[in-house]
């Protein structure tokens, strides 16, 4: 497993910090057969959705992955907000996501896992490296950490292979 730990500015659109930028730049490439349920203002995705943001879908993240197929997605970038704070911030309203106060992530890592094919990647950022994990037959292959200074958090990207079944 490669660990790097990368100082930049933050910056709200994370794929737009230039260590994120490089290392989705190796991976995600052209975007083909991506998909980004949390989108926000990036077209890296083939497949893309955000509920405040201009994408080709605005709905909420889990039905829009509910849309794939088993097995059918080479790569997921999972990029939701971090804290409650920043959901509450972002889809302040017209969201379901806020009336249980978080984004049901153990049920988006579950079809992420399922739609994402043997052999590819799913991508996330957060403040920790908790990601897909073993059980849903994730790997860690590389993990980068994006110190900001002063009071904020650092962004923390996962990049997991999946090499077993769900």
């Amino acid at each position: 497993m490669k660990i790097e730990r990368i100082w930049a500015m933050p910056n709200k659109w994370t794929f737009q910090i230039k260590p994120i930028k490089e290392l989705l730049e190796r991976y995600v490439g052209d975007g083909t057969d991506w998909v980004d349920p949390f989108a926000g203002s990036s077209n890296l995705a083939e497949y893309r959705n955000d509920l405040k943001t201009e994408q080709p879908n605005a709905i909420e993240a889990i039905e829009f992955l509910k849309t794939f197929h088993n097995e059918s997605i080479f790569g997921v970038l999972l990029d939701p907000p971090y804290s409650f704070r920043q959901l509450f911030k972002t889809y302040r309203s017209g969201s379901k996501q806020l009336t249980g106060k978080k984004i049901p992530m153990t049920e988006i890592n579950d079809v992420t896992s399922k739609i994402i094919r043997l052999g590819g990647y799913c991508i996330s950022f957060g403040w920790n490296t908790g990601g897909l994990g073993k059980k849903r037959g994730f790997e860690i292959e590389e993990v980068l950490l994006v110190p900001h200074g002063g009071q904020h958090n650092d962004t923390i990207v996962t990049v997991e292979k999946k090499t077993g079944g769900i």
